[in-house]
């Protein structure tokens, strides 16, 4: 992997715009990692990947000697707004969830899901940063839409940018959609996940310039010490 990936790994983003600072080298060269992380038994779980930050930084400074500091910058982020709302009320009683099942089958390629119920519109906006690359920047909401929702949302994945971040695993096959959630609003074929929220939610994303915390590498080295 090129350093850069490790790096992004360590801070857990996906945004090369919140590390900055690095050397020509940590995106053009290469380097294997072997390793092991503590399982809970013999069964093979997903991969926690926000246990995996911890220990890959803590590598980087051991091996490669790298220092950092975090520093506050303007860059591109998003607001949720409202536009015309098309979710579904959600009961009080019923538990607050977003699961991100397998596309049925038939969908498009790249399509993904996201099912959420008793959802705020907060909730909502923290389980949108990380699902494209588009949006590895927090998204705060701004609708003014109180209480809890019920909503399938179905968008295209971009793979031209590779995603390299965690999140909640996804359902298997026949992880549920139906349960009382409403079924995405029309249409849901080839959107982005910029489109899917406007036409299929009635809200928006909006771009805006906002000082977030980046990381500036102040040192790192090219080559690792020696195992």
């Amino acid at each position: 992997m090129p350093l850069r990936a490790l790096i992004n790994r360590a801070f857990n983003t996906s945004n090369n715009d919140a590390v900055v600072g690095l050397p020509a080298f940590a995106s053009t060269d290469r380097y294997d990692i072997t390793a092991k992380v503590a399982t809970g038994g013999p069964s093979v779980a997903p991969l926690d990947m926000d246990s995996v930050a911890a220990p890959m930084l803590a590598l980087l400074k051991d091996r490669f000697k790298m220092t950092y500091h975090t520093e506050d910058r303007p860059v591109s982020a998003y607001l949720l707004v409202a536009g015309k709302p098309k979710m579904k009320k959600a009961d009080p009683a019923s538990r607050t969830s977003c699961k991100r099942p397998n596309a049925p089958a038939g969908a498009p390629p790249g399509s993904r899901l996201l099912v959420c119920q008793n959802v705020t519109m907060a909730q909502f906006a923290e389980q949108l940063q990380n699902l494209t690359p588009d949006l590895s920047w927090p998204v705060q909401d701004a609708t003014g839409i109180e209480g809890g929702w019920d909503f399938t949302l179905t968008f295209t994945f971009n793979f031209g940018q590779p995603m390299m971040t965690g999140g909640p695993p996804r359902g298997g096959e026949g992880s549920p959609v139906a349960g009382g959630l409403p079924a995405a609003s029309e249409p849901t074929d080839g959107l982005t996940l910029f489109e899917a929220v406007e036409k299929q939610l009635g809200l928006k994303l909006e771009k805006q310039k906002r000082t977030l915390p980046v990381m500036v590498i102040d040192h790192i080295e090219q080559k690792p010490t020696e195992n």
